[in-house]
């Protein structure tokens, strides 16, 4: 959406990865799905069908190139091609799988578990991140995943430095 509150296209990914999260009332961030090349940002829904936005936002999570497909192509497309309307529709298909997924994967899964994971599949012996970073890839709050990640130090699995983590032993072992 433009400044001035007007939708102005559909963004869609050329390169790259955008991270994209709801922003409710409180301003708390829950992170929803990322969107990489050949993918769109559907809160462009929202713009085309005049609904109200659904208060998200996009970070890039790495270097990326993006378009913006102004709204009177994009509505010309979804009512003229019926190749591009099931496309749109099976992306937002899977986005909502993700969702959906994720979800399960909180209620169902230890906050240690989804730590372990997420460091597992940074698939490198040294991450360069922040206890907050990774607190919001696994939407929980800083202090928790301190705690787990001090535990994890106490066994011997990893390192903790100043904005990074060593793993010294296979995390595979504690899943």
């Amino acid at each position: 959406k433009a400044a001035e509150g007007t939708c102005v296209g559909i963004l869609f990914v050329i390169s790259g990865s955008i991270k994209i999260q709801r922003i409710n009332a409180e301003g708390e961030e829950t992170n929803l799905y990322n969107i990489r090349q050949g993918e769109f940002c559907h809160e462009a829904l929202s713009c085309i069908s005049n609904f109200e936005s659904l208060n998200i936002t996009g970070k890039a999570v790495q270097d990326s190139e993006v378009c913006i497909i102004p709204l009177d192509i994009a509505r010309s497309y979804l009512v003229k091609d019926n190749e591009f309307l099931t496309y749109i529709y099976g992306d937002l298909y899977n986005k909502f799988i993700t969702i959906i997924e994720n979800k399960e994967e909180i209620v169902h899964e230890s906050l240690e578990t989804r730590l372990v994971k997420l460091l597992l599949n940074k698939n490198s012996k040294i991450i360069y991140a922040t206890h907050s970073e990774l607190a919001f890839e696994i939407d929980s709050a800083r202090e928790v995943v301190s705690r787990k990640l001090k535990s994890l130090e106490k066994r011997g699995y990893i390192k903790l430095e100043r904005g990074k983590i060593i793993i010294l032993n296979n995390l595979k072992d504690i899943l």
